[in-house]
């Protein structure tokens, strides 16, 4: 029996090796399922054949198959060389190979995966970000000046209705309208919980960036929970947008879902202003499944507005977008359902440029 096992796991490896070298690259998981007969030494060998054959798919299937043998091998001068090389062209691929190796790696090429893992999450939300969308109001006032994109005709109608029955009207009288950057005061409250283990890390990282970039001269909170709530970036703080997502990229998916908890230090952000409640609200990204703490939708009420971003759960899908259809209606906010968490940024994206 040793020697069929024996054997077998040679044709594997064989056939992922072939498989590797392909210029027709296959999905991670593809290779995962491949490598799961390998030995450690096996998957390190592969590992460096997919380095030279330039095969990111590869080693992210290596490392879900023994993320040990394939991080010995991309924790040297070559693992960082092809690195840098890949995270020019590789969206947030890169960010998601980060989070498997941030632990084996060692502390002396640790920093400089960090590093690249930040600028490839930074190049994709500059990239999703429109520049354009931020909030705005319009204003009518009195003394219509050339240039201005619009004037009002009810205000120039109802102050004044002599000067128009006589056909006096000068510019002095008509209402223009102004359009002025609405301050808004913001808590994104983002789902890190083991159920949504990596999917979420990566997307936290990648939606603060976003929010960020859209939200630069406003005011906003960021909020990360599990079995517990914390205040990544408080509302009144100024913190780099670097920093955000380096903390991001160092933090933990772990423990219980507490949904109740997120909220309430979210809502505790906004009510440290108390600024016009049309400027202030929340945004909930979750699958919706809690298993501590008590019923979300009731603190949801409290909210001025709260707008919920859902996505599927592994388990009991269902179940949780009803969840989040009974917050965002608790919290007399929009519902936007998306069905991949690279889906996530464009709908923040939309949702804040109706806000």
């Amino acid at each position: 029996m040793p020697h069929v096992r024996h054997t077998e796991s040679r044709q594997d490896k064989e056939i992922l090796a072939y498989e590797i070298a392909r210029k027709k690259k296959k999905k991670p998981d593809y290779y995962k399922h491949l490598a799961n007969t390998l030995d450690y030494r096996q998957i390190k060998d592969l590992t460096y054949l997919a380095i030279q054959h330039k095969n990111l798919e590869a080693i992210m299937g290596l490392l879900k198959a023994n993320v040990y043998a394939a991080s010995d091998v991309l924790d040297s001068e070559e693992g960082v060389r092809f690195f840098a090389e890949k995270a020019k062209e590789s969206g947030d691929t890169m960010a998601e190979i980060y989070f498997f190796i941030r632990r084996p790696i060692s502390e002396k090429y640790k920093s400089i995966f960090r590093r690249l893992a930040r600028q490839s999450i930074l190049k994709l939300s500059l990239k999703i970000t429109s520049r354009g969308i931020r909030g705005q109001f319009k204003k009518a006032v009195p003394n219509y000046k050339i240039g201005m994109p619009e004037f009002s005709l009810d205000e120039t109608i109802q102050h004044n209705p002599l000067k128009i029955y006589e056909k006096s009207l000068n510019y002095k009288d008509i209402f223009g309208i102004e359009r002025k950057r609405q301050k808004r005061k913001v808590a994104l409250i983002l789902d890190t919980s083991g159920s949504m283990y990596g999917r979420l890390l990566l997307n936290a990282a990648l939606t603060t960036s976003v929010l960020a970039y859209n939200m630069e001269k406003e005011d906003y909170a960021i909020i990360l929970f599990n079995s517990d709530a914390m205040a990544l970036k408080k509302i009144n703080q100024k913190k780099q947008v670097i920093k955000i997502i380096d903390d991001i990229l160092d933090s933990e998916a772990v423990g219980f879902t507490n949904i109740y908890s997120g909220l309430e230090k979210g809502l505790e952000e906004l009510n440290k202003t108390r600024d016009n409640r049309k400027s202030r609200f929340g945004i909930l990204i979750s699958d919706g499944i809690f298993n501590r703490g008590d019923n979300p939708v009731e603190i949801a009420k409290r909210f001025p507005k709260l707008h919920v971003i859902g996505m599927p759960a592994e388990n009991d899908a269902a179940q949780g977008i009803h969840t989040c259809q009974e917050i965002a209606k608790a919290g007399r906010g929009k519902f936007y359902a998306v069905n991949d968490y690279k889906e996530i940024p464009r709908a923040l994206i939309e949702l804040l440029s109706q806000s």
